[in-house]
């Protein structure tokens, strides 16, 4: 009677070599998984450090050809931070644009840092909108 499960098993797969083999399978697939998962951690957390995040905070539109915006980024103290500044008119095409520098200062450690300009620029037409577009180091 103990022979019949047996037989059964060796037909239809499931003797103890294949359950083994299911098992190490199962080991191997986990472990890589594991593995890519562990290197993108990393990956994000590498790239993520470095990335500012400007954000406009006013806008005033002054006549038909100027924009003033203000605007904050946290920063490292001791890094050089360069701004692009847009103004866009009603079917958001761009008529003016500025990138301002914002000096690091070599004195400090890399502390962060929360900085907020006012810049005045100049447009080629009446905006309905100014901000900042995006931050990067220099």
């Amino acid at each position: 009677m103990e022979e019949l499960p047996n037989q059964i098993a060796e037909r239809y797969g499931r003797g103890p070599s294949q359950t083994a083999r299911n098992r190490i399978g199962v080991i191997i697939t986990a472990t890589v998984l594991g593995l890519l998962f562990a290197i993108w951690m990393v990956w994000v957390t590498i790239t993520g450090s470095n990335q500012l995040d400007p954000k406009t905070t006013a806008y005033e539109l002054l006549g038909s050809g100027q924009v003033k915006v203000t605007f904050t980024v946290v920063k490292p103290a001791n890094a050089t931070v360069i701004c692009a500044l847009k103004a866009l008119k009603q079917d958001y095409g761009i008529v003016g644009y500025k990138e301002v520098a914002m000096p690091g200062d070599a004195s400090e450690n890399g502390a962060a840092l929360e900085l907020s300009q006012k810049v005045t620029f100049s447009t080629t037409e009446q905006a309905v909108t100014g901000l900042v577009d995006k931050c990067w180091f220099n």
